[in-house]
């Protein structure tokens, strides 16, 4: 585990090296900016029917009918930008809950007891593989991968080596 604990310049880095990646993602991602415009434009054509129907151009029923079309193609919208939304911050919640772990994990893992201890592997390895009693590969799960390789040192651990 020391060899994954990273010091506090190291998460210093990583948390601005995150906070400009999560920005980025969040001004580039296109089913995002896509849904979010035709939200608006529906809320615009829904503007438009409801002053057809005050100046009679169009029957109640027809009204109905488009206005319930509008609803729900806004609501499916509105589904897609909140799960976009949440994914998001959730991604961003799990990389900052990592850092954190990162940076004090050799002090957890020394002081903990065993339960603990076996938490933290289960948290930090997806995969260990040990050959003749010794470790000769290893996965991280998401995050720790891309913190881990982001720091120095990171590739022979990576690759198991000592």
């Amino acid at each position: 585990m020391r060899d994954l604990t990273i010091t506090d310049d190291q998460k210093a880095a990583l948390e601005v090296q995150l906070h400009k990646w999560f920005n980025t993602e969040n001004s580039d991602n296109d089913e995002w900016e896509q849904a979010k415009q035709r939200l608006a434009k529906l809320e615009r054509m829904e503007k438009t029917l409801q002053e057809l129907l005050l100046e009679e151009e169009i029957s109640k029923e027809d009204f109905k009918e488009r206005r319930l079309r509008i609803q729900a193609k806004k609501t499916n919208l509105k589904y897609l930008v909140d799960t976009i939304e949440s994914r998001r911050g959730l991604v961003r919640t799990d990389f900052e809950a990592g850092l954190q772990l990162v940076n004090k994990l050799d002090s957890v893992y020394e002081n903990g007891d065993n339960n603990i201890r076996r938490l933290l592997c289960e948290i930090v390895f997806k995969q260990v593989k040990v050959r003749e009693g010794k470790i000769v590969d290893i996965e991280l799960n998401s995050p720790f991968t891309l913190i881990v390789t982001q720091t120095k040192g990171s590739e022979s651990l990576l690759s198991g080596q000592p």
